[in-house]
């Protein structure tokens, strides 16, 4: 099992770590999109897709089928994807000619050329993708000045020892993972996450704790990047200076993806936004306008097929990634039906449409009422946690949840939203995208209220959720503002040279200009993950030297030792550094029954014949106390006082010492009545 060994990984040793994730990541999806005859280009951008699809749904029936997770499931799971995609690819065309041959004149469903495979449009996207990463890997390092580093928020511990866990057990399985927290658990929990870091580890040896962090990289840097250029090309057409501003302007916003890198931690979240973009341009294809602009992914059918075989992916990333699809995607279909309710002859099917289009999103929001889970609805504290003042600076900003304003970036944002509903029709849907995002970020953390969380409920009526989600359309929405700034100034420098020497003259005025903002940016995400990473001590859940003390007494404990620790204390990481289990893995696990009585009571274990019978049903063997309560632990630390009180109790014998942490052993039980 994969096991953190604690200070004895540098960031020069992951090559071979990151080597891996990227080929799990992109080689998959590669040869399916490459299969199913996409473009190069759009295969390299739905990879990332494909492949999450390719590896959830394989770890989901190789756990129905009673098989062990590992590498041969996984080749057999891409063989039977790349067959698929084969068959689909030889099919897809001859179905595409039929559907156009019954209409004449120009057809949606024909791919037109739109030059050359690898053109500078290509290259550009190739180029840009490396200096982003390289971009990526500086500010990270800063921060992240190790690959063991853990950003220290309640849910690392079961984002970092559910797939150990997983490989432990066979399984990675999104129906089998939540076993981790309870062994008699049934039910669905998006494990798509794990399936990657887990493999990633079972392949190379690291633990799932590096394999985490090299993942994320992979996800930050090159995976969210190519979804939002092969999006911008898709929107805006097929440009070199549309490539380098999408690039650019992907890893310039704070809350995405580098707040998301420490926040929660939501790294499964993480994963489901930076596969987004791929799945919106896929829905483009669908629904694109005929002619306008040139698609990046595909003609309609094929489009489809790509939407189709990446929801499993989406759904399994994580459920915010759906329905951020769904919400985005329902304003594309609904800007398209608006469309058409206005090509129509006679003011009779105007209105039928309209009201088609009206009970619609009636529907739907009924739905979103009437359907919403109570659990989701009653997450986080209600109340506003900003002055109404404050929160619109922090929305006109994008500086949620005090982190550095960002002025120049959403300046460019806001001529964006003015050039794409000035110049870019199939792309209007971009603009009430960004403005329902930002105002539900508005109203989670200026209002919040019993009526507003009707609406923030499927984001958990979390800030950092909302405002995560809101960067893809700003994204979208800046680098139409760039291209706009560059259309003007080669308009203007036209004047003087040639068409295309005062586009690429232009082109170095604007990002020139626009590269000027990088110091900024770069201090705004390094102080967010500073904040994450290195927290001061009330705020950590076990640092470096904690770690290296449970691995030290991990020395004295037997394979099968269940082991007792309060988890508000950080000792339930001596799972991650030595595989030894826990008789509550996380803070969320101390359920009633037999962990909830011997939380409060396990030092009465040698005289109550009841806390004896369930630490004998349980297996606990040891225990551990010791270390510093997490800060909004609050009073929950006393549901562990059974615990933390082993050390007055002569029923435990302390074993050993490594500060800030003892460890006992139960030597006497109360015999039974």
């Amino acid at each position: 099992m994969q096991v953190l060994t604690p200070g004895t990984t540098s960031w020069s040793d992951t090559a071979l770590v990151f080597l891996v994730a990227a080929a799990l990541v992109f080689l998959p999806g590669l040869a399916g999109g490459l299969l199913l005859r996409l473009r190069p280009l759009a295969a390299l951008a739905v990879a990332p897709l494909l492949s999450t699809s390719c590896l959830s749904v394989s770890t989901v029936v190789a756990s129905a089928l009673g098989l062990r997770w590992g590498v041969l499931p996984l080749v057999v799971g891409s063989l039977v994807t790349a067959a698929v995609a084969a068959l689909l690819g030889a099919i897809a065309p001859r179905v595409s000619a039929s559907l156009a041959a019954r209409r004449p004149g120009p057809s949606r469903w024909l791919e037109r050329p739109v030059g050359p495979r690898f053109d500078a449009v290509w290259w550009t996207t190739v180029a840009s993708a490396l200096v982003v990463l390289l971009l990526v890997l500086v500010t990270v390092r800063t921060e992240l000045r190790t690959p063991e580093a853990l950003p220290q928020g309640p849910d690392t511990i079961f984002h970092v020892a559910a797939p150990q866990w997983g490989l432990e057990s066979g399984t990675l399985s999104s129906f089998e993972i939540g076993r981790f927290n309870f062994p008699t658990w049934s039910g669905f929990y998006p494990a798509a996450f794990y399936a990657f870091t887990g493999t990633i580890a079972l392949i190379t040896g690291a633990s799932v704790v590096v394999s985490t962090s090299v993942f994320v990289l992979v996800l930050v840097g090159l995976v969210w990047p190519l979804g939002c250029i092969v999006l911008a090309l898709t929107l805006l057409g097929r440009r070199v200076v549309v490539v380098l501003s999408a690039a650019f302007l992907s890893v310039a916003f704070t809350t995405y993806p580098y707040m998301l890198m420490g926040f929660g931690v939501l790294w499964p979240n993480l994963l489901g936004q930076a596969i987004l973009p791929a799945a919106l341009a896929a829905l483009v294809g669908v629904f694109r306008a005929l002619g306008r602009p040139p698609y990046a992914v595909a003609d309609r059918l094929r489009s489809g097929l790509v939407l189709v075989a990446g929801l499993p992916g989406v759904v399994m990333a994580h459920p915010n990634a759906l329905v951020s699809l769904c919400v985005f995607g329902g304003l594309l279909v609904l800007g398209r039906v608006l469309g058409f309710m206005t090509r129509q002859p006679t003011w009779p099917r105007r209105l039928a449409v309209l009201g088609a289009i009206v009970l619609t999103l009636g529907a739907g929001a009924m739905a979103t009422v009437v359907l919403r889970p109570a659990s989701m609805l009653g997450t986080g504290a209600a109340g506003p946690e900003r002055p109404t003042d404050l929160a619109w600076l922090d929305l006109l900003t994008f500086a949620p949840r005090l982190t550095r304003p960002l002025p120049l970036l959403a300046a460019v944002v806001g001529l964006g939203v003015v050039a794409l509903l000035v110049r870019h029709r199939g792309a209007r849907w971009v603009v009430p995208a960004l403005i329902a995002m930002l105002s539900l970020y508005w109203f989670n953390i200026a209002v919040d209220t019993d009526v507003t969380r009707w609406f923030t409920w499927p984001w958990y009526n979390n800030a950092v959720r909302l405002h995560s989600v809101a960067i893809l359309p700003a994204v979208v929405a800046a680098t139409a503002g760039l291209l706009a700034l560059v259309d003007l100034v080669a308009r203007l420098a036209s004047r003087r040279w040639s068409p295309t020497v005062a586009t690429t003259v232009a082109a170095v005025v604007v990002l020139g200009a626009m590269s000027l903002d990088v110091g900024a940016q770069l201090d705004a995400h390094r102080h967010i993950l500073h904040r994450y990473f290195h927290p001061k001590p009330p705020d950590s859940w076990v640092s470096g030297p904690e770690l290296l003390a449970l691995r030290q007494l991990s020395t004295h404990l037997p394979e099968d030792a269940v082991v007792a620790a309060n988890p508000w204390n950080g000792a339930t990481y001596l799972y991650v550094v030595s595989g030894r289990h826990l008789l509550v893995p996380t803070e969320k696990t101390n359920t009633p029954g037999d962990r909830r009585l011997l939380a409060a009571s396990l030092d009465r274990v040698g005289t109550d014949p009841k806390v004896c019978a369930a630490a004998s049903r349980q297996g606990v063997t040891h225990a551990i106390t010791g270390g510093q309560p997490f800060s909004w632990a609050g009073s929950r630390v006393e549901e562990y006082s059974g615990i933390d009180g082993v050390g007055s109790s002569p029923a435990w014998r302390r074993v050993a010492t490594s500060a800030p942490f003892t460890l006992y052993e139960r030597v006497g039980c109360a015999a039974g009545s």
